[in-house]
């Protein structure tokens, strides 16, 4: 969550007590859709409710349809190494 926290600019998280310690949840909205995940009691939770591979293809998916109108959010993935799809 780290990662993409550093990668997607528009990310929402939530850290333990006291907003500190490491990420407990995360969440973007890219176009009509959104997408989290979140631990609960060491297990990661994935909204919509896939497989993680699948998640994370379905965010970059929606994050390069999205990029392709949004010069700002292009810009973001290509300097953070993604490729459009």
């Amino acid at each position: 969550m780290d990662y993409l926290t550093e990668r997607i600019p528009a990310a929402k998280i939530k850290r333990g007590l006291m907003n500190r310690g490491p990420i407990t949840e995360l969440g973007v909205d890219v176009g009509d859709r959104h997408f989290r995940a979140r631990w609960v009691k060491e297990e990661l939770i994935l909204e919509p409710a896939v497989e993680l591979t699948a998640w994370l293809d379905l965010l970059l998916a929606h994050l390069s349809d999205v990029a392709g109108s949004d010069a700002d959010l292009r810009r973001m993935m290509t300097r953070s190494g993604w490729a459009l799809r």
